[in-house]
Protein backbone atom coordinates (compact mmCIF):
# COMPACT_ATOMS: atom_id res chain seq x y z
CA UNK A 1 0.00 0.00 0.00
CA UNK A 2 1.35 3.17 -1.14
CA UNK A 3 0.39 5.77 1.65
CA UNK A 4 2.91 8.76 0.23
CA UNK A 5 0.16 11.18 -1.27
CA UNK A 6 -2.04 10.85 2.16
CA UNK A 7 1.33 12.19 3.71
CA UNK A 8 2.26 14.79 1.48
CA UNK A 9 -1.96 15.68 1.95
CA UNK A 10 -1.95 16.01 5.50
CA UNK A 11 1.52 17.98 5.67
CA UNK A 12 0.48 20.24 2.58
CA UNK A 13 -2.98 20.70 4.42
CA UNK A 14 -0.69 21.53 8.01
CA UNK A 15 1.91 24.06 5.98
CA UNK A 16 -1.21 25.37 4.63
CA UNK A 17 -2.82 26.23 8.15
CA UNK A 18 0.71 27.47 9.52
CA UNK A 19 0.76 30.00 6.47
CA UNK A 20 -2.44 31.43 7.15
CA UNK A 21 -2.13 31.99 10.99
CA UNK A 22 -1.74 35.56 12.49
CA UNK A 23 1.95 36.65 12.45
CA UNK A 24 1.44 39.84 14.69
CA UNK A 25 0.03 37.71 16.98
CA UNK A 26 2.88 36.19 17.43
CA UNK A 27 5.13 39.47 17.06
CA UNK A 28 3.06 40.53 19.95
CA UNK A 29 3.56 37.43 22.19
CA UNK A 30 7.55 37.97 21.13
CA UNK A 31 7.78 40.98 22.25
CA UNK A 32 5.74 40.48 25.86
CA UNK A 33 7.96 37.35 25.95
CA UNK A 34 11.23 39.61 25.21
CA UNK A 35 9.94 42.34 27.52
CA UNK A 36 9.71 39.14 30.84
CA UNK A 37 13.11 38.49 30.73
CA UNK A 38 14.26 41.63 30.52
CA UNK A 39 11.82 42.87 33.62
CA UNK A 40 13.26 39.40 35.14
CA UNK A 41 9.82 37.90 35.20
CA UNK A 42 9.30 33.71 34.99
CA UNK A 43 7.68 32.02 32.45
CA UNK A 44 5.16 29.90 33.32
CA UNK A 45 3.86 26.99 30.47
CA UNK A 46 1.09 24.45 30.86
CA UNK A 47 -1.34 22.29 28.70
CA UNK A 48 -2.79 18.73 29.10
CA UNK A 49 -1.68 15.42 26.82
CA UNK A 50 -0.04 16.51 23.57
CA UNK A 51 -0.26 20.33 24.65
CA UNK A 52 1.95 19.53 27.95
CA UNK A 53 4.47 18.00 26.07
CA UNK A 54 4.57 21.72 23.84
CA UNK A 55 4.46 23.37 26.94
CA UNK A 56 6.96 21.35 28.46
CA UNK A 57 9.10 21.73 25.18
CA UNK A 58 9.05 25.32 25.10
CA UNK A 59 10.40 25.73 28.13
CA UNK A 60 13.73 23.58 27.36
CA UNK A 61 13.66 26.27 23.94
CA UNK A 62 13.46 29.54 26.31
CA UNK A 63 15.70 28.12 29.08
CA UNK A 64 18.70 26.38 26.49
CA UNK A 65 17.56 27.66 23.40
CA UNK A 66 17.76 31.31 23.90
CA UNK A 67 20.95 31.52 25.64
CA UNK A 68 23.23 33.88 23.68
CA UNK A 69 26.48 34.61 23.57
CA UNK A 70 26.80 32.61 26.52
CA UNK A 71 23.64 34.92 28.40
CA UNK A 72 21.42 32.72 30.14
CA UNK A 73 18.07 32.25 28.81
CA UNK A 74 14.56 32.29 30.16
CA UNK A 75 13.20 32.02 33.82
CA UNK A 76 10.96 29.21 32.96
CA UNK A 77 8.60 26.48 34.53
CA UNK A 78 6.49 24.05 33.03
CA UNK A 79 3.76 23.50 35.55
CA UNK A 80 2.98 19.94 34.22
CA UNK A 81 6.82 18.88 33.79
CA UNK A 82 6.68 17.32 37.85
CA UNK A 83 4.06 13.78 37.83
CA UNK A 84 4.93 13.56 41.34
CA UNK A 85 4.08 17.22 42.26
CA UNK A 86 1.10 17.02 39.49
CA UNK A 87 -0.84 13.88 40.99
CA UNK A 88 0.25 14.72 44.65
CA UNK A 89 -1.84 17.79 44.47
CA UNK A 90 -4.58 16.32 41.88
CA UNK A 91 -4.71 13.16 44.29
CA UNK A 92 -5.33 15.73 47.09
CA UNK A 93 -7.24 18.69 46.45
CA UNK A 94 -8.58 18.01 42.44
CA UNK A 95 -6.96 17.92 38.97
CA UNK A 96 -8.68 21.03 38.35
CA UNK A 97 -7.01 23.30 40.66
CA UNK A 98 -3.64 21.78 40.53
CA UNK A 99 -2.14 24.16 38.23
CA UNK A 100 -3.66 26.97 39.90
CA UNK A 101 -1.88 26.10 42.95
CA UNK A 102 1.64 25.91 41.71
CA UNK A 103 0.82 28.82 39.96
CA UNK A 104 0.02 30.56 43.21
CA UNK A 105 2.77 29.25 44.80
CA UNK A 106 5.72 30.44 42.67
CA UNK A 107 4.32 32.96 40.34
CA UNK A 108 4.40 36.82 40.64
CA UNK A 109 3.16 39.98 39.15
CA UNK A 110 5.01 40.59 36.32
CA UNK A 111 5.48 37.03 35.06
CA UNK A 112 3.33 35.33 32.26
CA UNK A 113 1.57 31.88 31.80
CA UNK A 114 1.32 30.47 28.60
CA UNK A 115 -1.30 27.78 27.94
CA UNK A 116 -1.66 25.66 24.93
CA UNK A 117 -4.60 23.97 24.71
CA UNK A 118 -6.72 22.97 21.12
CA UNK A 119 -10.32 23.50 23.17
CA UNK A 120 -9.40 26.24 25.61
CA UNK A 121 -11.97 24.75 27.88
CA UNK A 122 -9.54 22.40 29.95
CA UNK A 123 -10.63 23.28 33.78
CA UNK A 124 -7.04 23.05 34.87
CA UNK A 125 -5.80 25.82 32.56
CA UNK A 126 -8.97 27.62 32.83
CA UNK A 127 -8.50 27.61 36.74
CA UNK A 128 -4.77 28.82 36.29
CA UNK A 129 -5.24 31.63 33.89
CA UNK A 130 -8.11 33.29 36.32
CA UNK A 131 -5.92 32.97 39.17
CA UNK A 132 -3.54 34.48 36.73
CA UNK A 133 -5.42 37.08 35.77
CA UNK A 134 -6.52 38.26 39.39
CA UNK A 135 -2.44 37.79 40.40
CA UNK A 136 -1.27 40.69 37.48
CA UNK A 137 0.28 37.62 35.45
CA UNK A 138 -0.07 38.10 31.94
CA UNK A 139 -2.30 35.49 30.34
CA UNK A 140 -0.83 34.45 26.68
CA UNK A 141 -2.49 31.56 24.77
CA UNK A 142 -1.98 29.41 21.93
CA UNK A 143 -5.09 28.07 21.15
CA UNK A 144 -7.66 26.08 18.52
CA UNK A 145 -10.82 26.28 17.35
CA UNK A 146 -13.03 29.26 18.37
CA UNK A 147 -10.52 29.40 21.60
CA UNK A 148 -13.03 28.61 24.07
CA UNK A 149 -13.08 29.97 27.19
CA UNK A 150 -9.66 30.46 27.09
CA UNK A 151 -10.06 33.20 24.64
CA UNK A 152 -11.34 36.00 27.09
CA UNK A 153 -9.02 35.42 29.61
CA UNK A 154 -6.07 35.74 27.60
CA UNK A 155 -4.39 39.21 26.81
CA UNK A 156 -2.91 38.24 24.00
CA UNK A 157 -3.39 34.98 22.14
CA UNK A 158 -3.08 33.16 18.15
CA UNK A 159 -5.61 30.44 17.55
CA UNK A 160 -4.22 27.62 14.58
CA UNK A 161 -6.87 28.23 11.98
CA UNK A 162 -8.16 24.81 11.94
CA UNK A 163 -10.51 22.59 13.05
CA UNK A 164 -8.34 19.19 13.47
CA UNK A 165 -6.54 18.88 16.42
CA UNK A 166 -3.88 17.10 14.85
CA UNK A 167 -2.92 19.97 12.82
CA UNK A 168 -3.78 22.59 15.74
CA UNK A 169 -0.81 21.15 17.97
CA UNK A 170 1.63 20.50 14.72
CA UNK A 171 1.10 24.55 14.35
CA UNK A 172 1.46 25.17 17.73
CA UNK A 173 4.84 22.97 17.80
CA UNK A 174 5.37 25.59 15.07
CA UNK A 175 4.71 28.57 16.80
CA UNK A 176 6.82 27.75 19.67
CA UNK A 177 10.02 26.79 17.59
CA UNK A 178 9.66 30.37 15.27
CA UNK A 179 9.13 31.92 18.59
CA UNK A 180 12.52 30.72 19.82
CA UNK A 181 14.38 31.44 16.39
CA UNK A 182 13.14 35.04 16.14
CA UNK A 183 13.60 35.84 19.54
CA UNK A 184 17.38 34.47 19.61
CA UNK A 185 17.62 36.77 16.69
CA UNK A 186 16.55 39.87 18.66
CA UNK A 187 18.59 38.60 22.21
CA UNK A 188 21.98 38.92 19.84
CA UNK A 189 21.35 43.07 19.85
CA UNK A 190 19.88 42.60 23.52
CA UNK A 191 21.31 43.87 27.07
CA UNK A 192 22.50 41.42 29.15
CA UNK A 193 25.43 40.58 31.20
CA UNK A 194 27.61 36.88 30.87
CA UNK A 195 29.16 36.32 33.93
CA UNK A 196 31.91 34.24 33.88
CA UNK A 197 32.78 33.88 37.77
CA UNK A 198 31.40 35.75 40.36
CA UNK A 199 33.43 37.74 42.71
CA UNK A 200 34.88 36.18 45.81
CA UNK A 201 32.94 36.68 48.71
CA UNK A 202 33.82 39.69 51.40
CA UNK A 203 35.48 41.27 48.10
CA UNK A 204 35.24 45.20 48.44
CA UNK A 205 36.18 47.19 45.45
CA UNK A 206 37.00 51.04 45.76
CA UNK A 207 38.50 52.24 42.46
CA UNK A 208 37.03 51.40 38.89
CA UNK A 209 39.66 51.48 35.74
CA UNK A 210 38.44 52.01 32.64
CA UNK A 211 40.02 51.75 29.29
CA UNK A 212 39.56 54.27 26.68
CA UNK A 213 39.55 53.06 22.94
CA UNK A 214 36.77 51.04 21.99
CA UNK A 215 35.41 50.65 25.68
CA UNK A 216 34.44 54.26 26.13
CA UNK A 217 35.03 56.04 23.33
CA UNK A 218 34.47 55.43 19.14
CA UNK A 219 36.55 58.46 17.69
CA UNK A 220 39.26 56.21 16.83
CA UNK A 221 36.60 53.19 15.59
CA UNK A 222 37.55 51.74 12.74
CA UNK A 223 41.31 52.17 13.46
CA UNK A 224 41.98 48.18 12.74
CA UNK A 225 40.36 48.55 9.03
CA UNK A 226 43.54 51.14 8.56
CA UNK A 227 46.16 49.35 10.26
CA UNK A 228 45.50 46.04 8.86
CA UNK A 229 45.01 46.98 5.39
CA UNK A 230 48.20 48.94 5.64
CA UNK A 231 50.74 46.49 7.16
CA UNK A 232 49.39 43.72 4.55
CA UNK A 233 50.38 46.13 1.80
CA UNK A 234 53.43 46.31 3.18
CA UNK A 235 53.93 42.68 3.71
CA UNK A 236 52.72 42.30 0.14
CA UNK A 237 55.53 43.77 -1.50
CA UNK A 238 57.89 41.62 0.05
CA UNK A 239 59.84 38.78 -1.94
CA UNK A 240 58.51 35.84 -0.17
CA UNK A 241 55.03 37.65 0.86
CA UNK A 242 53.27 34.29 0.53
CA UNK A 243 55.74 31.64 2.37
CA UNK A 244 54.25 32.04 5.51
CA UNK A 245 50.45 31.37 5.33
CA UNK A 246 47.55 34.16 4.63
CA UNK A 247 48.75 37.79 5.45
CA UNK A 248 45.87 38.96 6.63
CA UNK A 249 44.80 36.86 9.42
CA UNK A 250 48.84 37.19 10.13
CA UNK A 251 48.96 40.75 10.47
CA UNK A 252 44.84 40.24 12.45
CA UNK A 253 46.68 38.33 15.22
CA UNK A 254 49.62 39.88 15.75
CA UNK A 255 47.71 43.55 15.36
CA UNK A 256 44.63 42.41 18.06
CA UNK A 257 47.24 40.58 20.13
CA UNK A 258 49.56 43.48 20.41
CA UNK A 259 46.46 45.92 21.14
CA UNK A 260 46.54 47.55 24.14
CA UNK A 261 50.68 48.31 23.62
CA UNK A 262 51.84 51.68 22.16
CA UNK A 263 51.28 51.52 18.19
CA UNK A 264 55.35 51.27 18.02
CA UNK A 265 55.10 47.72 18.98
CA UNK A 266 52.46 46.52 16.20
CA UNK A 267 55.13 48.89 13.59
CA UNK A 268 57.78 46.68 15.07
CA UNK A 269 55.84 43.16 14.49
CA UNK A 270 55.44 44.74 10.87
CA UNK A 271 58.97 45.25 10.83
CA UNK A 272 59.36 41.78 11.95
CA UNK A 273 57.56 40.33 9.34
CA UNK A 274 58.74 42.67 6.38
CA UNK A 275 61.87 40.66 7.01
CA UNK A 276 60.94 37.35 7.63
CA UNK A 277 59.45 37.26 3.95
CA UNK A 278 62.36 38.59 2.42
CA UNK A 279 61.78 42.35 2.44
CA UNK A 280 64.11 45.28 3.85
CA UNK A 281 61.54 47.09 6.34
CA UNK A 282 62.19 50.41 7.65
CA UNK A 283 62.54 51.52 11.43
CA UNK A 284 59.17 51.09 13.02
CA UNK A 285 58.69 54.82 13.72
CA UNK A 286 58.18 55.75 9.48
CA UNK A 287 55.45 52.72 9.71
CA UNK A 288 53.46 54.29 12.87
CA UNK A 289 54.24 58.03 11.16
CA UNK A 290 52.46 56.90 8.00
CA UNK A 291 49.39 54.70 10.10
CA UNK A 292 48.73 57.80 12.11
CA UNK A 293 48.20 60.12 9.15
CA UNK A 294 46.13 57.55 7.83
CA UNK A 295 44.06 57.37 11.12
CA UNK A 296 44.22 61.69 11.37
CA UNK A 297 42.38 61.27 8.41
CA UNK A 298 39.80 58.91 8.99
CA UNK A 299 39.05 60.66 12.40
CA UNK A 300 39.58 64.62 11.81
CA UNK A 301 36.07 65.06 11.26
CA UNK A 302 35.09 63.58 14.17
CA UNK A 303 36.86 65.81 16.83
CA UNK A 304 36.22 68.59 14.48
CA UNK A 305 32.90 67.76 14.82
CA UNK A 306 32.79 67.69 18.49
CA UNK A 307 34.95 71.17 19.08
CA UNK A 308 32.55 72.70 16.71
CA UNK A 309 29.19 71.20 18.48
CA UNK A 310 27.91 69.66 15.07
CA UNK A 311 28.61 66.21 16.76
CA UNK A 312 27.39 65.17 20.41
CA UNK A 313 29.54 63.11 22.39
CA UNK A 314 27.29 60.86 23.17
CA UNK A 315 27.37 59.52 18.87
CA UNK A 316 30.92 58.93 19.55
CA UNK A 317 30.68 57.09 22.76
CA UNK A 318 29.81 53.55 23.33
CA UNK A 319 26.13 53.03 24.53
CA UNK A 320 24.98 53.97 28.52
CA UNK A 321 28.60 55.30 29.06
CA UNK A 322 27.79 58.61 30.71
CA UNK A 323 24.43 56.98 32.44
CA UNK A 324 27.12 54.30 33.82
CA UNK A 325 30.01 56.46 35.10
CA UNK A 326 27.37 58.67 36.75
CA UNK A 327 26.42 55.72 38.87
CA UNK A 328 29.40 55.09 39.79
CA UNK A 329 30.57 58.66 40.84
CA UNK A 330 27.78 58.52 42.51
CA UNK A 331 28.82 55.36 44.35
CA UNK A 332 32.23 56.72 46.07
CA UNK A 333 34.03 54.85 43.66
CA UNK A 334 37.35 56.52 42.64
CA UNK A 335 37.21 56.24 38.57
CA UNK A 336 40.62 55.81 36.72
CA UNK A 337 41.14 56.47 32.76
CA UNK A 338 43.74 54.05 30.95
CA UNK A 339 45.75 54.16 27.51
CA UNK A 340 48.17 52.73 25.35
CA UNK A 341 47.80 55.96 22.99
CA UNK A 342 49.68 58.96 23.79
CA UNK A 343 49.15 61.28 26.61
CA UNK A 344 48.62 64.20 24.98
CA UNK A 345 45.53 62.75 22.88
CA UNK A 346 43.56 60.81 25.35
CA UNK A 347 42.90 63.98 27.10
CA UNK A 348 42.14 65.68 24.74
CA UNK A 349 39.95 63.11 23.34
CA UNK A 350 38.50 62.55 26.71
CA UNK A 351 37.84 66.43 27.34
CA UNK A 352 35.90 66.60 23.82
CA UNK A 353 33.70 63.29 25.00
CA UNK A 354 33.28 65.14 28.55
CA UNK A 355 34.69 62.45 30.54
CA UNK A 356 37.05 64.59 32.48
CA UNK A 357 34.14 65.41 34.66
CA UNK A 358 34.27 62.28 35.97
CA UNK A 359 38.18 60.79 35.84
CA UNK A 360 39.21 64.73 36.74
CA UNK A 361 43.01 64.36 36.59
CA UNK A 362 42.72 60.23 36.68
CA UNK A 363 43.54 60.36 32.95
CA UNK A 364 46.78 58.56 31.76
CA UNK A 365 48.18 58.04 28.81
CA UNK A 366 51.40 56.88 27.45
CA UNK A 367 53.76 59.63 28.36
CA UNK A 368 56.56 59.26 25.38
CA UNK A 369 54.97 58.72 21.85
CA UNK A 370 58.55 57.17 21.29
CA UNK A 371 59.16 55.03 23.46
CA UNK A 372 58.93 50.66 23.38
CA UNK A 373 58.66 50.22 26.55
CA UNK A 374 55.76 52.35 28.03
CA UNK A 375 52.87 50.06 27.24
CA UNK A 376 49.65 50.20 28.68
CA UNK A 377 50.36 46.91 30.96
CA UNK A 378 53.13 49.83 32.69
CA UNK A 379 50.24 52.78 32.32
CA UNK A 380 48.01 50.57 34.38
CA UNK A 381 50.67 49.96 36.81
CA UNK A 382 51.72 53.06 37.16
CA UNK A 383 47.91 54.05 37.90
CA UNK A 384 47.96 51.51 40.57
CA UNK A 385 51.46 52.39 42.01
CA UNK A 386 50.25 56.05 42.26
CA UNK A 387 47.45 55.46 43.94
CA UNK A 388 47.60 52.31 46.08
CA UNK A 389 45.32 50.50 44.42
CA UNK A 390 45.61 46.59 44.75
CA UNK A 391 44.02 43.78 42.34
CA UNK A 392 41.89 42.92 44.85
CA UNK A 393 39.96 46.47 45.13
CA UNK A 394 40.13 47.07 41.70
CA UNK A 395 36.63 46.53 39.04
CA UNK A 396 37.85 46.93 35.68
CA UNK A 397 36.00 47.87 32.16
CA UNK A 398 38.35 47.01 28.92
CA UNK A 399 38.12 45.95 25.30
CA UNK A 400 41.38 45.01 24.70
CA UNK A 401 43.12 41.43 25.22
CA UNK A 402 45.84 43.36 26.92
CA UNK A 403 43.86 44.95 29.78
CA UNK A 404 41.86 41.93 30.43
CA UNK A 405 44.48 39.86 30.66
CA UNK A 406 46.69 42.36 32.82
CA UNK A 407 43.55 42.55 35.53
CA UNK A 408 42.76 39.20 35.60
CA UNK A 409 46.67 38.24 36.47
CA UNK A 410 46.21 40.68 39.73
CA UNK A 411 43.35 39.71 40.35
CA UNK A 412 41.21 42.43 39.25
CA UNK A 413 37.32 41.77 38.41
CA UNK A 414 37.45 42.35 34.70
CA UNK A 415 34.17 43.33 32.84
CA UNK A 416 35.17 42.90 28.98
CA UNK A 417 33.44 45.39 27.04
CA UNK A 418 32.87 43.46 23.53
CA UNK A 419 30.62 46.05 22.05
CA UNK A 420 30.22 46.04 17.81
CA UNK A 421 31.10 49.18 17.62
CA UNK A 422 30.29 49.43 13.69
CA UNK A 423 26.54 49.31 14.35
CA UNK A 424 26.89 50.75 18.28
CA UNK A 425 24.41 47.86 19.49
CA UNK A 426 25.19 43.84 20.33
CA UNK A 427 28.12 42.40 20.93
CA UNK A 428 31.15 41.51 18.45
CA UNK A 429 31.54 37.69 18.75
CA UNK A 430 34.55 37.67 17.77
CA UNK A 431 35.85 40.12 19.82
CA UNK A 432 34.08 38.14 22.90
CA UNK A 433 36.09 34.96 21.82
CA UNK A 434 39.27 37.04 22.39
CA UNK A 435 38.25 38.82 25.60
CA UNK A 436 37.13 35.23 27.09
CA UNK A 437 40.11 33.54 26.27
CA UNK A 438 42.06 36.58 27.70
CA UNK A 439 40.76 35.92 31.11
CA UNK A 440 37.51 38.17 31.31
CA UNK A 441 34.97 37.91 35.04
CA UNK A 442 32.33 38.98 32.64
CA UNK A 443 31.14 39.74 29.32
CA UNK A 444 28.87 42.84 28.24
CA UNK A 445 28.04 44.28 24.78
CA UNK A 446 27.82 47.98 26.00
CA UNK A 447 26.65 49.99 29.05
CA UNK A 448 22.77 50.52 28.74
CA UNK A 449 22.48 47.45 31.02
CA UNK A 450 23.92 50.15 33.48
CA UNK A 451 21.53 49.02 36.57
CA UNK A 452 22.34 45.38 36.33
CA UNK A 453 25.72 46.66 36.25
CA UNK A 454 25.41 48.56 39.24
CA UNK A 455 23.56 45.61 41.00
CA UNK A 456 26.94 43.28 40.32
CA UNK A 457 29.56 46.28 41.89
CA UNK A 458 27.11 47.11 44.30
CA UNK A 459 26.85 43.96 45.93
CA UNK A 460 30.52 43.63 46.91
CA UNK A 461 30.81 47.68 47.56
Amino acid sequence: MNLSQNFTDYLTDTAEVIKKSDMNALSDIANKLLETKQNGGTVFTAGNGGSSATASHMVNDLTKGCRVHGREGFKAICLSDSSTLVTCLANDFSYDEAYKIILKTLGKKGDVLVVYSGSGNSPNVVEAAEYANEAGICVIGFLGRDGGKMKELCDLYIIAPTESMEKLEDAHMAYEHALTVVMVGALKDMWGIEILKLPKKNRAFKSVLFDFDGTLSLIREGWQQIMIPYFCELLQACPDFDKFGDIESCVADFVDMLTGKQTIFQCMQAAEEIKKRGGKPEEPMVYKTEYLRRLHEKIKDRKEGLKNGGISPEALLVPGSLELLEKLKESGLTLYLASGTDDDSVVEEAKLLGLDKYFGENIYGALDEHATDCTKELVIKRILKDNNITGEELISFGDGYVEIELIANISGYSIAVATDEKRKKGVDEWKRQRLTQAGASAVIPDFTGTDNIMELVKYWL
